[in-house]
């Protein structure tokens, strides 16, 4: 009877232990309308007690994904070892840089690999309240961007506000990691909508990328449409450069010229119109964003060895360099901030995922991430970064299927 009892217990324990497990999905997405509700309260009112609530929102989803991660036995050893490795070498970044690291950036960047093991080693079929909770996400910055202004980000340092987001580049990049997450259930559907996403937001950034995306996976294998594709890609290039659409473009590469022959600290004393005047245009985003790019290496690279492998500390780039910006380029911002030995493990996490993922509307959407990763600062947008990376673990789960 004992033995029997004690097996009835363990059987309960498992069960319910699976049932935990089952559920991360719906309660990460849960957890992520709760807090963009948070955080639209905190923009229509300014209250800081709703950004003290989001703030300890985030941390809770991150414990649960941390939770996932300790008690389930089963997922890739691989990925379990790149979160040990994030945690000692930010954790190292952290002490080697005492007092001038930012911990909740650090909490961010490891947080990216504890959603991504998480949703890795769960992989439960997808349920209609995620969807729903999708849809929640989707409809709320709308609704504020209808009924409310934001009472945060004011003043001239925030020209391109979109709703509760401090740019248009940052809600395009939230609705991208929305169309990700849907991919499974709308396949090549969310390509279409994801270039609806860059219509909206004006901006060329999430456009240009999805191209990238899109032709990097069709030009593999090679097949005789790839070539029509081409062609047709190679009529479309001419049109845009015809009509001016490739202009931000052309100002990036011609700002690449000039700050080969100016210190970044020159520029820094000029004024707006003598940089119009050097640049010939009012479009001044790409020539500082590549100044600022070359100072954060001029900083990072006369490091001695232990700032070369740590960095210099998290989101310490504005208070270091000329300009007082963090580096819009993610990549570049884990090397300088958290060191060389952060900035490889990063790239082979991110890389070793696209490879991973089978599904070709996902492959593409989280390639546009990669691609964005090069000019803004995505990693610091928690929702964003949750859903991208969570449902990158379910789509390479080896248990996963888009059929389920």
């Amino acid at each position: 009877m004992n033995d029997l009892a004690l097996g009835r217990e363990t059987s309960h324990r498992a069960s319910a232990s699976m049932a935990v497990h089952g559920r991360f999905f719906v309660v990460t997405c849960l957890g992520l309308v709760f807090l963009n509700c948070l955080t639209f309260l905190y923009h229509l009112t300014g209250s800081s007690v709703f950004n003290v609530l989001s703030n300890s929102t985030s941390l809770l989803l991150i414990s649960w994904s941390a939770y996932h991660v300790l008690v389930t036995r089963e997922g890739s050893a691989f990925y379990k070892i790149l979160l040990m490795l994030a945690c000692i070498f930010t954790g190292t970044s952290y002490l080697v840089n005492f007092g001038a690291f930012e911990l909740s950036d650090g909490l961010k960047l490891l947080s990216i690999y504890s959603f991504y093991v998480a949703g890795r080693t769960t992989p439960e079929r997808l349920h209609r309240s995620e969807k729903r909770c999708i849809y929640a996400l989707a409809a709320l910055p709308l609704l504020f961007k209808v009924v409310g202004q934001t009472k945060v980000y004011t003043g001239i340092e925030y020209p391109d506000v979109f709703s509760y987001f401090p740019n248009t580049n940052t809600a395009a990049l939230y609705f991208s990691a929305l169309f990700f997450a849907v991919s499974p259930w709308f396949g090549n559907k969310v390509l279409i909508a994801q270039f609806v996403n860059a219509a909206i937001m004006n901006r060329v950034g999430p456009a240009l990328a999805t191209i990238v995306a899109i032709g990097l996976w069709s030009f593999f294998p090679l097949r005789p449409q790839v070539f029509v594709a081409l062609f047709l890609l190679a009529i479309a290039s001419l049109a845009a450069y015809a009509l001016g659409a490739l202009d931000r473009l052309i100002t990036g590469l011609s700002a690449i010229a000039l700050i080969w022959s100016l210190d970044p600290s020159t520029i820094a004393r000029m004024s707006t119109k003598q940089l119009i005047d050097l640049t010939g245009t009012t479009d001044m985003s790409a020539f500082f964003r590549i100044t600022h790019w070359t100072n954060i290496w001029q900083i990072y690279s006369s490091l001695g060895l232990g700032g070369i492998l740590f960095g210099y500390g998290a989101s310490q780039t504005g208070v270091l360099t000329v300009l007082p910006l963090p580096p819009h380029n993610d990549y570049l911002r884990v090397l300088a901030e958290y060191g060389l030995l952060n900035c490889v493990l990063f790239v082979v996490f991110v890389f070793s995922i696209m490879f991973s993922l089978k599904e070709r509307a996902a492959k593409t959407m989280y390639t546009v991430l990669l691609i964005y990763f090069l000019s803004e600062n995505l990693i610091d947008n928690f929702t964003s970064m949750t859903l991208f990376f969570s449902y990158a673990g379910r789509f390479t789960s080896p248990k996963w299927s888009p059929a389920e």
